[in-house]
């Protein structure tokens, strides 16, 4: 029996922390909502905003896509559904 809610106990944990990773940037952003990213002044009176000045780049511009940390987390989430897979299968058969 203790086997058992200790194997529980790992899987809820595993989960839970899949989870924290997974939604934690989101709930960073809903701190801004609704405004997030727009620069609409409240006071919507006649100010002259002048155009921003480009320079010219030999480089690619920036996105912001982090791939090397999707892919950590993809990685992560097949190990863990694997695991949990195996043992799964494991109990099954014994």
């Amino acid at each position: 029996m203790s086997n058992r809610l200790t194997q529980r106990a790992v899987r809820v944990a595993a989960a839970t922390g899949i989870a924290f990773v997974a939604f934690a940037p989101t709930a960073a952003h809903a701190a801004c909502y609704p405004s997030c990213g727009t620069n609409t002044p409240n006071d919507p009176g006649g100010t002259q905003v002048e155009a921003a000045k480009t320079t010219k780049s030999s480089t690619l511009p920036f996105t912001g896509g982090d791939v090397a940390g999707i892919a950590a987390i993809g990685t992560g989430a097949v190990l863990a559904g694997a695991v949990i897979v195996r043992q799964s299968r494991r109990r099954a058969v014994a």
